[in-house]
């Protein structure tokens, strides 16, 4: 099933960074990917754009890190469906608009996740996010779908569809934005606690509800920490590990099967502080693959999950 039609009945998404731009062949050697691109509880491989931020002479440079993620969207596309993601203030307006008909209509590409600036000071050439999602809106066709992202504890300061700035907002008025300039889903940070999930979901369906309009479809993003460097490489990404994680991780003899165990739980309470409260959000799933040798470990993570998902968990009686 296309990823657009399944964003009502909570589908998975999967994500692969592309291989570095120096990369050999066997980066770029799908074999190594075989048992993702062939499960068919995925609904599409989600790619994302990685950058090397630098200054120079005093201004911020956005370089790519990897190849282009729709070249890599081109291998991937036999296989299962990509979704690309392009970081809109790197690009001037019109270069950013190339860029996407070409994704759009010369590669084919049906889905594309339009992201912001790394960090808020950063002053790039491009469009924000609502502006961008503004502008590619016209190129949509029926098999379109268009994303965002959302980070479920975030408060600051956001734009609307000309640019001007509306102060400090919650991070429901901005995914309410979004959506209002094209935006089909989001996908959130990865999380490791379901408070804020929860939280961003109720004030998002709140905010729905007093303003007339259907929410868009919600990925909660979940990974595997098998070690801890990777758990190092998450907190330099800024994804927020509360102190009992972090100790619970770091206690554990078998670390990447303890992480499994923390994911599964805390999309367990996501699931049922959804349910406890009747949000009516559509629910996604996105499993991160951090570190080209976790694969094996992140599908066990999608068996633990999925049944969350869909519903088919035995439940206790407390649930």
């Amino acid at each position: 099933m296309a990823l657009k039609a399944s964003l009502g009945s909570r589908p998975v998404i999967y994500e692969i960074v592309p291989p570095r731009k120096d990369t050999s062949r066997f980066g770029t050697d799908l074999r190594v990917l075989d048992d993702v691109l062939n499960d068919g509880r995925i609904a599409a491989i989600n790619i994302p754009e990685l950058i090397r931020r630098r200054s120079e002479r005093g201004e911020v440079v956005y370089s790519p890190a990897t190849i282009p993620p729709e070249e890599y969207a081109l291998m991937i596309r036999d296989h299962k469906e990509p979704i690309v993601n392009l970081i809109a203030p790197r690009l001037e307006k019109e270069a950013l608009l190339r860029r996407v008909r070409k994704v759009l209509a010369d590669y084919m590409i049906p889905n594309l996740i339009l992201v912001g600036r790394e960090r808020r000071e950063d002053r790039l050439p491009g469009p924000d996010v609502v502006q961008a999602l503004s502008l590619v809106r016209g190129m949509k066709t029926q098999s379109t779908t268009l994303g965002g992202i959302c980070i479920f504890s975030r408060s600051s300061s956001g734009t609307d569809e000309k640019g001007a700035s509306l102060g400090k907002i919650s991070e429901a008025e901005r995914l309410w934005n979004k959506a209002s300039a094209g935006c089909d889903f989001v996908t959130g940070q990865i999380t490791f606690e379901s408070g804020p999930v929860i939280g961003l979901l109720r004030d998002y369906q709140e905010l729905c509800d007093r303003r007339g309009t259907r929410p868009v479809t919600v990925f909660v993003s979940l990974t595997t920490v098998p070690t801890e460097g990777i758990l190092r490489l998450l907190e330099s990404l800024d994804v927020v590990v509360p102190p009992d994680i972090r100790k619970k991780l770091l206690r554990s003899e078998a670390m990447g099967e303890e992480s499994v165990r923390i994911a599964s739980e805390v999309f367990g309470e996501v699931v049922d502080g959804v349910e406890r409260e009747g949000t009516s959000v559509p629910l996604g799933l996105q499993i991160e693959q951090v570190g080209v040798n976790n694969g094996a470990l992140s599908l066990e993570l999608l068996d633990s999950v999925y049944p969350i998902l869909k519903g088919a968990r035995p439940r206790s009686p407390n649930n």
